[in-house]
């Protein structure tokens, strides 16, 4: 058949002669990949400065100087520019393909992609610390907030966003290992994605607030806050007491500020007055004081309490209350240097908590202590839209931590976001163990600026996670002698006795199991904030007095029972706004046979399953966890 010759066996020689043509054509596919390759060799370095020119640009940043971080940024952009062309070309293209090779090129464009993107973060990102954050800001001017300028900062941090996601998109698809690169592709990814999560975090911060912040500053309608001046040597159970007032209102992101009143010249401040009370708020009983509106020791129900005391008060709804006391105004204060008051001529930051909250007797006349106050309470508006607005957030996020300022504001998507930004001044979780006691002064007196506290807490974690505990608080009056003559009148500016209120809030779920008071047994009456349980006692203090309280409870859920078996001891400690911040010593012991293992900072062993945190001043809020097993 003819066709049969078709299916001739190949000679030796034909066989030479294809595989030469193979071999000829992988020759020339190589060669060609080896030209393609060529680029790539140039990636490295250039990658390495364009790196070293955006932490250039960070550090320039940090040291204010905006000029040299645009330097460095450019710089930074012909960089990372010379390592797309050099990865993103056809080269780099056909590479990508190859076998083997091609997943550690793909991996090596996709850091490029990433590289170019977090240098187009570093060009807009100081061209936003231009407009809010340096010489050239118009973003403040005089107190007033350019809602054109704001809207343009608002469209850049979006911007970023969108270019962090898409960078971070680019990192998540690098492999960890690769049979060619190894792992270092991966390294890099990894230390990329590090350096990156500050600027995600705080991306996360800042853009819900944004969000909302104009409408904060009036841009579709008039909105007015109330400033309330605390101070901490008479205190609530929410901290210092409101004494001194001004209001804030804001249209269109123009500000202006109202008179600056107190109990004597604003009327019906110290009367008994009616207002609606917050739902399930037990601290609030008939007719009450604007001065006693934040008695309920979390702000999220004082603040609102203080604002429906107002709106009682001056027939106005708030949109939202600011209060901050004095040690955190001298915060402020030391951000812009010393200021004048009349009648004290210059104060500094050192010294601004003794001269207003603990020099009662060095005046006379109670009107011009008022005086003095009143001069006061402007400053936190002014401090707060003028100088470094970041130093300014740095310093109020910590007084909010230390419970000395808060906010409330009624719109709840806007509180929502102070909340998760750690501003509202709400209690800590309380669904372990919780340590929470304030004090609060029953008789109108000065005296808790002397009052000295320490708190130890005994815990007994049981083997299905509930523990008993033993609440000890010591309190000392640490109170000078009286020196305006004649018998001490037990109240007012000048006393040196005290009249407490101790309130101790306990964890979610806790049973009162007994109590003393310098070392006598007593009714425990329990009462109940929302989730949480708790007791209160009078007691009354003579000067250098000293009296201990004692309570002791149970706690369901001290601990969590893991699934091998070990316990997971969780507390959370919150303070109070008080002038000497309290003592702290807490003891806990695991059942027998449980040992703890890493230990938080701040925590040592104390035997073989025991574990003890102290600290001579509590001035935050502070949450630990600690691990026993079996």
């Amino acid at each position: 058949m003819a066709h049969m010759g078709l299916l001739r066996r190949a000679t030796p020689s034909s066989t030479r002669g294809r595989l030469l043509l193979v071999g000829g054509g992988l020759l020339l596919v190589v060669v060609a990949l080896a030209l393609l390759a060529l680029p790539f060799r140039h990636a490295p370095a250039a990658a390495e400065a364009a790196r070293a020119d955006l932490q250039t640009a960070k550090a320039a940043l940090e040291a204010g100087d905006v000029e040299g971080a645009e330097q460095a940024i450019t710089s930074a952009r012909s960089h990372a520019d010379e390592v797309q062309g050099a990865v993103q070309g056809v080269g780099g293209h056909v590479w990508s393909w190859v076998p083997v090779a091609g997943g550690p090129v793909r991996d090596v464009r996709r850091l490029g992609n990433a590289l170019d993107d977090l240098t187009s973060v570093a060009e807009v990102g100081v061209g936003l610390v231009s407009r809010v954050n340096s010489d050239r800001s118009t973003l403040v001017d005089d107190g007033n907030v350019d809602l054109e300028v704001l809207a343009t900062v608002i469209d850049d941090v979006d911007r970023v966003d969108v270019l962090v996601k898409r960078a971070s998109a680019e990192l998540d698809d690098v492999a960890e290992a690769r049979l060619v690169a190894g792992d270092r592709l991966g390294e890099a990814r990894n230390e990329v994605v590090e350096q990156m999560q500050p600027l995600v975090d705080g991306l996360a911060t800042a853009q819900p607030l944004l969000a909302e912040l104009p409408l904060m500053l009036g841009s579709q309608a008039d909105r007015q806050y109330l400033v309330a001046l605390l101070n901490p040597s008479e205190l609530r159970y929410s901290g210092g007491t409101p004494l001194t007032f001004t209001t804030m209102d804001l249209s269109q992101g123009q500000l202006s500020m109202g008179d600056v009143v107190d109990t004597s010249t604003a009327p019906g401040t110290a009367q008994a007055i009616y207002w609606k009370k917050v739902k399930g708020n037990p601290f609030h009983r008939g007719r009450l004081k604007v001065l006693t509106s934040t008695m309920a020791p979390d702000w999220r129900v004082s603040g609102n309490e203080l604002a429906n005391a107002w709106r009682s008060l001056r027939g106005r709804r708030l949109a939202g209350v600011v209060v901050i006391d004095v040690p955190a105004l001298a915060d402020l204060v030391a951000l812009t240097g010393p200021i004048n008051v009349p009648t004290l001529g210059t104060i500094t930051p050192d010294t601004l908590v003794e001269t207003l909250v603990g020099s009662y007797d060095e005046y006379d006349d109670p009107a011009q202590r008022k005086e003095i106050n009143r001069a006061l309470a402007p400053l936190f508006s002014e401090r707060l839209l003028s100088g470094d607005p970041l130093d300014t957030a740095k310093v109020l996020a910590r007084a909010a931590d230390e419970r000395r300022f808060a906010v409330y504001l009624r719109a709840p998507e806007e509180q929502a976001v102070f909340s998760d930004l750690g501003l509202t001044g709400e209690l800590g979780d309380a669904r372990r163990d919780y340590i929470g006691v304030f004090t609060q002064n029953r008789v109108p007196s000065k005296s808790d600026y002397w009052q000295r506290r320490a708190v130890r807490s005994e815990v007994d974690v049981r083997k299905d996670g509930s523990a008993h505990v033993r609440l000890a608080v010591q309190i000392h009056n640490d109170s000078p002698p009286y020196v305006r003559g004649g018998v001490d009148p037990q109240l007012g500016y000048f006393t040196r006795w005290n009249f407490s209120s101790v309130l101790t809030m306990l964890p979610e779920g806790a049973e009162f199991t007994g109590g003393t008071i310098d070392g006598q047994p007593f009714a425990v009456r329990r009462g109940n904030f929302y989730d949480q349980t708790f007791q209160r006692q009078s007691l009354e203090f003579a000067p250098q007095a000293r009296r201990e309280l004692v309570v002791e409870y149970d706690v369901p859920a001290a601990a969590t029972v893991e699934a091998d078996g070990s316990l997971a001891y969780g507390l959370t400690i919150d303070p109070q706004a008080i002038v000497n911040p309290q003592a702290v010593e807490v003891r806990v012991r695991f059942p027998q046979g449980y040992a703890p293992g890493a230990l938080p900072a701040g925590w040592t062993p104390s035997g073989p399953r025991g574990v003890t945190y102290r600290t001579d001043a509590l001035e935050t809020t502070e949450v630990f966890e600690v691990i026993a097993r079996p």
